[in-house]
This record gives structure tokens, C-alpha cells and sequence, in this order.
């Protein structure tokens, strides 16, 4: 049997064509989509994946709407996603080393089928045709960044993961794969919206502890490499298909087992009684001593933001619209937030007297922002000197 061609590249042929390393790069994904899951965690699901939130730097509401069809085998799955993550990892190490990258991506099937550590034989060629099927006949709209930096938005995107693919056959056996990837993931890779993850996270069998993973690392990014958060939350976000009791279940039996690479779970009680997933990093961040680390090693630490930083800059945002930007500015943007502790929100101020003009003049109305994002807050305290004033 002579070469033969599947798919085709034809739309990009001006992009310059991108080459995958055989070296072990780091694992690296884009982190919008760790916030919340854009991906089935099981296979043939047709049920669309919806998410409308509020985001943390604009205060704007955004929307993700995925689809995909069961003739094509339904929405692209988290397992379908390591490719995207192979991608992602190939883009970033090349930019690190100065050669030009585009949308455009070649390589050898064994390369992928290594930097997974998984076995080339059997069926694993038919899993990968099958998942650049799906990830090119899954539909994306959303409006996340489709006009960043602007406080309007009224643009929303529409695109596939995969805008094309082509695979080439030789003798009966894959020689090579040609894909050209969503304009949309590159040009967040180019702002190095990324978080490296540990490469056993492709050796986590589940789709609910995969995403649980992907989450976790982004929520524990911070210093103190530590959030918590409600089992319901956590269950709204992952966009799972099972009933809540299944998925509360499947999360009790996660903090049994404890296996999660790199994060350590626990089943903590809100003072409401609800039950809540703590996440903790066993390997915290470290930030660079040496100030010749290249720059894009900086930006992919500073760009990492906890769930707590983003709640408090929706809390910011809802406090605007009550009291006026102004007033917001004057006061409560100088507050630095320390912790959320159960239901009781630290702050620390720079000075006595603002920690107790927010305290006398603005304190229920954060309390009433913390409960409008779904934290319940009894109690707010504002130090400043290294004393508690409230």
C-alpha cells in the first residue's frame, strides 16, 4: 500500500509548520480551561456543556456554550484534551528556546504516544484518529476573551479546537500528523496563560478526578497553596452529567484514596454544615531567587491567581456598582485580603484609620458581596499595625 492522506491542510498553508520536539517538555495547560471544565468526562456525550459566570478582572459576565454531535462521536473528552496539552507544551518550550511556533503542528504519532507514557500498540492509533475527530467537530462559543481589555463586550467566538487535521498513512502504518489548532488557544499560549502540571496527571484513569486535578492545580496556585471549596460549587463547575449525590459521593471517595499527584484532599464541614473539598499543594510554589530566570519562566508565575483573589476582585466589582468606583478606589481597593478562614474574611489595611473607616462605613455591605458570590461570611475582621481594629 503506497502514502496515503486523511483530512487535508488546506486553509492555513501560509502558517509556518511547527515540528514537535522529541524532548520531554514539561506538561502545560491553558488556564481558562482549568477554571471549569470545557470537556465530557465520559465518552459520547451529546448534552451540551454551558457555564455563565462572572469574571474576576472585568466584572463582565461570560459565557461557554460547547456542542457536539453524536454522528461524530459527541463532545471531544478530557482524554481528548492531551493532545490539545501536547500542543500547548510543545508551543511553550519552543518559545522558550527562541524557535518560531504557529498554529500549525507536526509530529510523529510515537512522540505523543511517549511524552504519555503510553504504549503505541493495539488500538492507540485509532483513539488518536478518533480524537482529532472529535476535538475538530466540537463547537465552542464563548464570549471569554473575545475582547480583552475592554470593560463592553458583546462579541462571541465560535471555533473548534482543531480547525484542521491530516494524517498520513505509508504502507499500512501513521508516518506522521498534521493538525492547525484554535486561533482562540494560541493567542492566549502567546500571553503564557498556562500552568505547568505533573505529568502523572495522564496517568489518572477518571474523567471527575482529572478535572478535579486540572482545578485543583489552578485553585492551589497561590502562595499558601491551599483552597476550599463547596462539593456543590465544585459540581456546578465540572459540568458532570451524573446526579449531585453521585458526584459528592465520587468526591468522598477521592479524599479516601488520596492520590491525586502532587495535592493532598480533605473533607472539611462550612459553618453552615455543608460539606466542602479542601486542596492543598504538597510541593508549594517557590518564587525565583534568581534574577536571571528568563522572562517567561516570571510571567507564568505571576499569572497564576487563586479562586480567593478572584472572589475578592468580584466583591470589588459588585462594591463598585453599591458604592461607586470612587469610593471603591479610596477605600477598599487599598485593603489587602489575607484570608477566608470558614466564614470569617481577614483583610490587612495600611493604616489604622482606613481599616476603621471601611469598618464602620463599609462593612455589611461586604459582607452582603461575599453572600451575592455564594460565600457565606459571619464576620470581618481588618487588621492593620499587625492588630485586629474590626
Amino acid at each position: 500500500m503506497g502514502r496515503k492522506i486523511e483530512g487535508g491542510i488546506k486553509e492555513y498553508q501560509d502558517l509556518v509548520r511547527f515540528t514537535a520536539s522529541s524532548a520531554d517538555v514539561s506538561a502545560k495547560d491553558q488556564i481558562d480551561l482549568m477554571s471549569r471544565n470545557w470537556f465530557s468526562l465520559t465518552a459520547g456525550r451529546t448534552e451540551a456543556i454551558q457555564h455563565e459566570y462572572v469574571d474576576s478582572r472585568t466584572g463582565l459576565t461570560e459565557t461557554v456554550r460547547i456542542t457536539g454531535g453524536a454522528e461524530h462521536g459527541g463532545i471531544a473528552t478530557i482524554y481528548d484534551q492531551d493532545l490539545l496539552i501536547f500542543a500547548i507544551s510543545q508551543w511553550i518550550d519552543a518559545k522558550r528556546m527562541g524557535v518560531p511556533v504557529s498554529r500549525r503542528i507536526h509530529f510523529k504519532p510515537y512522540q505523543f504516544f511517549a511524552w504519555l507514557n503510553i504504549s503505541p500498540q493495539g488500538t492507540a492509533y485509532t483513539r488518536l484518529k478518533d480524537a482529532l475527530n472529535r476535538l475538530k467537530m466540537t463547537s465552542i462559543q464563548t464570549t471569554v476573551r473575545s475582547q480583552v481589555g475592554k470593560r463592553t463586550r458583546n462579541r462571541i467566538k465560535q471555533f473548534s479546537w482543531i480547525s484542521e487535521w491530516e494524517i498520513t498513512e505509508e504502507e499500512g502504518e501513521v508516518r506522521g500528523v498534521e493538525v492547525v489548532l484554535a486561533e482562540w488557544l494560541f493567542e492566549s499560549i502567546q500571553d503564557f496563560h498556562v500552568l505547568t502540571l505533573d505529568k502523572r496527571y495522564f496517568e489518572i484513569p477518571g474523567g471527575v478526578e482529572r478535572w478535579l486535578y486540572l482545578y485543583a492545580r489552578k485553585a492551589t496556585g497561590g502562595p499558601n497553596g491551599m483552597w476550599k471549596e463547596t462539593f456543590k460549587s465544585l459540581y456546578q463547575k465540572s459540568a458532570s452529567q451524573q446526579a449531585y449525590k453521585h458526584y459528592a459521593s465520587a468526591l468522598r471517595k477521592l479524599v479516601e484514596k488520596n492520590d491525586l499527584p502532587g495535592i493532598r484532599l480533605e473533607k472539611v464541614r462550612s459553618s453552615q454544615g455543608k460539606d466542602m473539598l479542601l486542596m492543598e499543594r504538597t510541593e508549594k510554589r517557590v518564587a525565583p531567587e534568581n534574577k536571571s530566570v528568563p522572562q517567561i519562566e516570571s510571567q507564568l508565575s505571576l499569572i497564576e491567581r487563586t479562586p480567593l483573589e478572584e472572589a475578592w476582585e468580584n466583591v470589588l466589582e459588585i462594591m463598585r456598582k453599591h458604592i461607586g468606583a470612587d469610593q471603591t478606589k479610596a477605600w477598599l481597593e487599598k485593603l489587602q485580603l489575607v484570608s477566608l478562614e470558614g466564614d470569617i474574611v481577614t483583610y490587612k489595611a495600611p493604616s489604622k484609620f482606613i481599616a476603621e473607616w471601611v469598618e464602620n462605613n463599609f462593612k455589611h455591605k461586604l459582607e452582603a458581596a461575599w453572600e451575592s458570590i455564594g460565600q457565606t461570611v459571619s464576620a470581618i475582621r481588618i487588621e492593620a499595625k499587625g492588630k485586629a481594629a474590626a
